[in-house]
């Protein structure tokens, strides 16, 4: 149950944070504001390291994992963000949730016990994301059928990321610990979002955050960088799948805080539908 209780602590940092982007990610470029939520945890990380001493012990596994994750980082925010500008966060959020079935997938190939029952919540999960890439009834719904798929698409492809990203930042935590891991992590995001922007910046004039924007690019920086913490450290130990059931109740608290701070509508037909989707959820991580 603890690794539960961290990753809900978790989902509910990630959840602002990407109500947040959907702000964010509207007014700057994409590369730019990934590397700018890396930067600050990142050098605070850094001063502590150095005033400590305890650099992060070199592990090849553990340092192969978090480089992965890192970049991989940067992929699932791009997918991420992108699909929360385009909205609705009902799908997006939701669409990408479903990392949990794919993160339950991925320690069965890697050796842990298998159940049927997998697999139904498996199907739950992407019937429900299906379901809420719909629109609502004539009259009721902003976005059209072709639109909301493409939303779904991109959250879907952010879950595969994610889930990928996940799994190697669980290996990298077991291997090196909870803070060297996450610091590992940012620090390589930071090298794959510099990367990002050198080829954004070829294509189009890079846009940076002006006035208010900053102190939410920052807010985003500490809450995407706490999250990741707090989900880590429910993973420790026997925590793993727990931990993942428990962030990846992330969608509700994104849909929440849109729905209070912009405005977003919900539907009762979308909530039946994230209700399907976390049941699922819930499926995959109790059998």
């Amino acid at each position: 149950m603890g690794g539960v209780i961290w990753g809900l602590c978790g989902a509910g940092l990630i959840g602002v944070s990407d109500c947040v982007a959907r702000v964010t990610a509207s007014r700057i470029s994409l590369s730019v504001l990934i590397a700018l939520i890396m930067i600050p945890p990142f050098a605070v990380m850094t001063v502590w390291f150095a005033a400590s001493g305890g650099w992060p012990a070199w592990n090849a596994w553990g340092w192969g994992a978090s480089t992965a994750s890192g970049l991989l980082n940067v992929v699932v925010l791009a997918l991420l963000f992108r699909a929360l500008v385009r909205g609705p966060v009902t799908v997006a959020s939701p669409a990408t949730s479903s990392f949990t079935v794919m993160l339950v997938g991925l320690n069965v190939l890697a050796g842990h016990p298998y159940h049927w029952l997998h697999g139904v919540a498996a199907l739950t999960v992407f019937g429900g994301v299906a379901m809420l890439a719909q629109p609502e009834r004539p009259g009721k719904e902003r976005y059209d059928r072709a639109w909301l798929r493409v939303t779904a698409l991109l959250g879907l492809g952010a879950a595969v990321s994610v889930a990928l990203r996940m799994f190697l930042a669980q290996e990298a935590g077991a291997a090196l610990g909870t803070v060297p891991a996450v610091y590992l992590n940012r620090a390589f995001a930071l090298a794959g979002a510099l990367g990002f922007m050198a080829l954004e910046r070829q294509r189009r004039p890079l846009v940076w955050p002006r006035g208010t924007t900053w102190p939410l690019v920052l807010l985003q920086a500490f809450l995407e960088t706490g999250a990741l913490g707090l989900f880590l450290t429910g993973s420790a130990g026997g925590g793993r799948v727990g931990a993942a059931i428990g962030f990846s109740c992330f969608a509700a608290v994104t849909a929440v805080t849109a729905r209070i701070w912009l405005g977003d509508r919900i539907g009762f037909r979308r909530l039946c539908w994230m209700g399907v989707v976390a049941a699922g959820v819930a499926v995959a991580a109790l059998v």
